[in-house]
């Protein structure tokens, strides 16, 4: 395989793929070709600590051990079943999710994303209430998790 340089990383990316949260147009990726730990390094091996991981997805940190090894293992023995399917590790952590789960709430639905949860939690709701027509109130969560996030960042009280 060729190496890209970070230029041809970036230009290749903007022009073959979207970036979710972004202009298009002005969206101005960093080449990351590594990363460990809190840090992840450019195609020229600038390093930066990656303020963003525990927002995405990698509050344990890149590339840690153990993880690494869990993937590595699973990989091994099997890398995908169709979502229909059951596995060991899907029995095992939906059991784990409802020992930890309060009352009497037992069943795990597993998604790839949140428009995927969102969609299925309106069909779960419409299944179980037997209603068509589900009233969804995100915005007073919304609302209440940012007035949160205003005092656990001790920003001003007009925040929230």
């Amino acid at each position: 395989m060729t190496k890209l340089t970070s230029k041809e990383i970036v230009d290749l990316s903007k022009e073959y793929t979207f970036f979710s949260w972004s202009v298009q147009g002005q969206a101005s990726p960093i080449p990351v070709e590594k990363a460990e730990g809190i840090y992840f390094w450019d195609a020229d091996g600038k390093r930066y600590i990656d303020f963003s991981s525990q927002l995405m997805n990698t509050n344990i940190g890149h590339q840690h051990p153990k993880v690494v090894k869990a993937i590595q293992d699973q990989a091994a023995k099997l890398c995908f079943v169709h979502p229909g399917n059951a596995t060991d590790v899907r029995a095992l952590l939906g059991k784990k999710l409802a020992e930890v789960t309060p009352g009497n709430l037992k069943k795990t639905f597993f998604t790839l994303g949140g428009s995927e949860a969102n969609e299925n939690a309106i069909k779960i709701a419409r299944f179980y209430t037997g209603r068509h027509k589900i009233l969804v109130a995100l915005s007073l969560l919304s609302r209440r998790d940012a007035r949160l996030h205003c005092v656990d960042r001790r920003l001003p009280p007009e925040c929230g």
